[in-house]
């Protein structure tokens, strides 16, 4: 087995963002085969979501970064202390807008699975441009306002892209397309350290090796 790099190491711009490029481009090929427009209307792995409402909501997920970097200022300062992100996770799931997801993913899935895979790929280009001219310490606000860098928002979007796009390749049967195993570290990291956010270390040391001792309320899945 090879030498996997710790996620926690990982603070260069530059990887970061190529990573979430790599990952939407990922999405872009596996949207693009004919068994995901085959199964379009069929429900998939999530619940409550057909396979292009999933499809749509990945697409939505990715380009939140575009949305967010257009919103905010190149100079804006924060009002409050930065979100990290596992700090804006925790917030994103208690958020009003996410009870929204479902009808809106399904809103935009409307346009076709062709039109959505056009959508996706021409995401992940944009992505290459916009993210290579912005500075590292630039910041972006989310979550009405809130704010945090955006290499970090990148990382949030590293779990959006990769879960669904697993959840997407489970939903067809298709083997899920090949990305950095880094990306995977990342999002190890911050799932793990969402867990000790709301559980504390030693729920989550149980969960990973005495699960007999964690109690009632399970630790994983965090959301």
């Amino acid at each position: 087995m090879g030498k996997r790099t710790p996620a926690s190491s990982v603070n260069d711009s530059a990887v970061v963002r190529g990573l979430v490029i790599e990952a939407v481009e990922a999405a872009a090929e596996l949207m693009r085969r004919p068994s995901v427009g085959a199964a379009w209307d069929a429900p998939s792995s999530l619940e409550g979501m057909t396979v292009g409402s999933l499809a749509a909501h990945l697409v939505r997920a990715a380009g939140a970064t575009i949305a967010y970097l257009d919103r905010t200022p190149a100079d804006a300062q924060p009002v409050d202390d930065l979100l990290t992100p596992v700090t804006y996770f925790h917030a994103a799931v208690e958020s009003p807008i996410h009870d929204q997801v479902k009808q809106v993913s399904s809103n935009e899935s409307a346009i076709g699975h062709k039109a959505t895979a056009a959508k996706c790929a021409g995401l992940a280009a944009e992505l290459s441009r916009r993210l290579a001219d912005e500075p590292s310490d630039r910041l972006v606000g989310a979550l009405g306002g809130r704010m945090l860098t955006l290499d970090d928002f990148c990382r949030t979007r590293l779990i959006e892209v990769l879960l669904h796009l697993d959840d997407l390749s489970v939903s067809v049967g298709e083997p899920r397309p090949e990305t950095n195993s880094l990306g995977v570290s990342i999002v190890i990291d911050i799932v793990g350290s969402i867990a000790r956010h709301i559980h504390g270390d030693w729920k989550v040391i149980y969960a990973l090796a005495r699960s007999e001792r964690v109690g009632e309320r399970a630790v994983f899945p965090v959301f």
